[in-house]
């Protein structure tokens, strides 16, 4: 996504598996069939999207009697939370049972805890029944950008805690690349666009009363554009004072568009001073100098 900004200068002068324990290797037999193995959220910080979703479980009684097991969820010994290649702290999550709003996150020892007044899913033999959950995950404000990912397994047990039926799913949070930008300080807005007054025009560099900043989920860049190609002008006419921009330590010429670009594989909160250094302002005519400056800023 690209956000954009106008500044006013203004001068005078998958894996699937079954599980089943030796002694369940009976009639009682539930075959638990997710309608995706990976379970995936898109998010973008900076949007409106939604850090849950819902996934439906199909399960279907294969044995020869009726057949029970209550839903628990595990992780194979792994530590609780999503994990990505890039951050080593992990993002927390929940499962949740939607037919009665029952947790089954597998917090503790990566083992959802048993509910002695759990609703089993319960079925003929032949029959086929339906499960739903909701996958919810709880990032930081701005996470970095990139797939954090935990292998969990779906179980159904029988009174006794045996398995009777399993499938492994992935769940997913994706971060996607995205950056927001916006001004800081004083500076009056009008119409949508900041306007700052650089007072009497006078040589040198000066700071401004304003910073830029960024949010990001990674790299980003930002393109700075001059309508009057780095000039402070006079109204339509000809008189102008030459200047440049000054966005932290860098400073940009504007006779054509400039650009900052910052690579990064993590989230980022940077500010920008702004500053800018006026040409020779000697002879000119008296009047309102201006120009008007576009910020661009797009996630790489």
């Amino acid at each position: 996504m690209a956000n954009k900004a106008k500044l006013f200068l203004a001068g005078v002068a998958s894996l699937g598996l079954g599980l089943l324990s030796a002694g369940a290797a009976s009639a009682c037999v539930l075959s638990v069939q997710p309608a995706d193995t990976q379970w995936m959220i898109r998010y973008d910080p900076f949007s409106q999207d939604a850090t849950q979703r819902q996934f439906e479980v199909a399960v279907v009684n294969q044995g020869q009697e009726r057949c029970s097991g209550k839903v628990r969820v595990e992780l194979n010994g792994e530590e609780f939370g999503l994990r990505s290649a890039t951050e080593t702290a992990r993002v927390p999550y929940a499962l949740i049972d939607d037919r009665n709003g029952a947790d089954v996150t597998p917090r503790a020892g990566g083992v959802s805890a048993r509910r002695l007044n759990s609703q089993p899913v319960a079925l003929a033999p032949g029959e086929r029944g339906r499960l739903q959950f909701t996958f919810a995950a709880a990032p930081p404000e701005v996470p970095s950008q990139g797939a954090y990912t935990q292998e969990a397994t779906i179980l159904l047990e029988d009174d006794n805690g045996l398995p009777v039926g399993a499938r492994q799913v992935t769940l997913t949070f994706v971060v996607v690349p995205a950056a927001v930008m916006g001004l800081k300080g004083q500076f009056q807005r009008s119409n949508g666009v900041a306007r700052i007054d650089l007072g009497e025009l006078t040589a040198g560099t000066r700071p401004l009363t304003a910073s830029l900043f960024v949010l990001s989920t990674g790299g980003y860049r930002v393109t700075v554009k001059s309508t009057n190609e780095g000039k402070l002008r006079l109204g339509k006419t000809d008189w102008y004072v030459d200047y440049t921009l000054g966005v932290g330590s860098k400073r940009m010429g504007l006779d054509e568009p400039a650009t900052i670009n910052v690579v990064s594989r993590r989230a980022r909160a940077d500010d920008y001073p702004l500053s800018v250094e006026v040409g020779s302002v000697a002879g000119l005519r008296a009047g309102d100098y201006t120009d008007e400056l576009m910020f661009t800023v797009a996630a790489l």
